[in-house]
């Protein structure tokens, strides 16, 4: 079973697509994706009800135990229904204070907004419990979602340490060590990650852009073909397919993958910046001018990448 929640680690990779320097739409951050089911009024209307359901008379009914609170919580969790899951997280912390996992859950659901807060219930959680693994790559979450990289792979290296086994902490370690630049590392984990998790579509589209990143397109492209496989509605996956695409000069598919992914507009840019990276800039400022007059809502990122690539032309002249 996974440690995190299935919308947990999985937004991590997008964020290196600005190593690209492509202007990819669709692919929404770690917080963007984690931020979409959860707000204070949410949360406040939630302890409302919580409040008036224990103010409520008593039953005759037994109280659910303190792990079948936790076990719904998570559940709850993992199905993205964040107000049932804060709700059943207080609920089996007030029944064992000293259970670290009530906490490293909602610290979880912290993430989007307030990651220094998620970030100090970590610490607490492993100051209680060293030898938690949950807490480690909690603490390795909220440290990217701060854009802390070097801090997160001291407690993801931790969390492979204490579970070698987990294909989320292997995995988020590969995404933190992929910020760092440390490409032949990261390849290693997120190999690893694939090797626990061979129906995870998020693992192996970090598999991919580990292979991109270390300049091997053919083996990236096998393996975002495999995630879109697994899952082939998340845009992602289609823009990351185009650009191992077009690293390979395979032009024609590359924007085909690319419309598959977003506007007219988008599709038109992004193969627009894969030629001006392979040095063809007159192709480049072809689809640029193609991607002013398409559908999209992108029209500065176009003409600013439109610019440079004349200024690169007139540079070469």
């Amino acid at each position: 079973m996974h440690l995190l929640p299935d919308r947990c680690a999985r937004r991590v990779p997008a964020l290196l697509v600005i190593l690209f320097s492509l202007n990819l739409t669709g692919c929404a951050t770690l917080l963007d994706r984690w931020g979409s089911d959860s707000s204070q009024r949410e949360h406040r209307q939630y302890m409302a009800e919580r409040n008036a359901a224990e103010a409520s008379v008593e039953t005759d009914e037994e109280e659910p135990t303190f792990d079948e609170k936790l076990e719904a919580a998570q559940r709850f969790h993992r199905s993205g229904k964040t107000n049932q899951a804060i709700r059943l997280y207080f609920d089996a912390y007030r029944l064992d204070p000293e259970d670290t996992r009530p906490q490293e859950g909602i610290a979880y659901l912290q993430l989007a907004h307030q990651p220094e807060r998620a970030e100090s219930v970590f610490l607490d959680a492993i100051e209680t419990d060293p030898e938690s693994t949950m807490a480690h790559v909690g603490m390795g979450l909220a440290k990217l979602a701060q854009d802390d990289p070097a801090a997160a792979v001291p407690y993801l290296e931790r969390a492979v340490e204490l579970s070698p086994n987990s294909a989320d902490a292997q995995d988020l370690l590969a995404v933190a060590l992929q910020k760092l630049e440390r490409f032949e590392q990261a390849r290693i984990h997120a190999q690893r990650a694939r090797e626990l998790a061979p129906g995870d579509a998020d693992i192996a589209n970090n598999l991919g852009i580990s292979d991109l990143l270390l300049g091997d397109a053919v083996l990236a492209e096998v393996a975002f073909r495999e995630a879109i496989g697994l899952d082939s509605l998340d845009p992602m996956y289609h823009n990351n397919l185009g650009i191992a695409l077009g690293r390979q000069s395979r032009y024609e598919e590359a924007l085909r993958a690319f419309r598959s992914a977003g506007s007219e507009q988008a599709a038109e840019n992004n193969i627009a910046r894969i030629y001006f990276l392979n040095g063809r800039i007159d192709d480049a400022i072809t689809h640029y001018e193609r991607a002013l007059h398409a559908e999209g809502d992108q029209e500065l990122v176009v003409l600013r990448n439109l610019k440079a690539a004349l200024d690169a032309r007139d540079a070469q002249e």
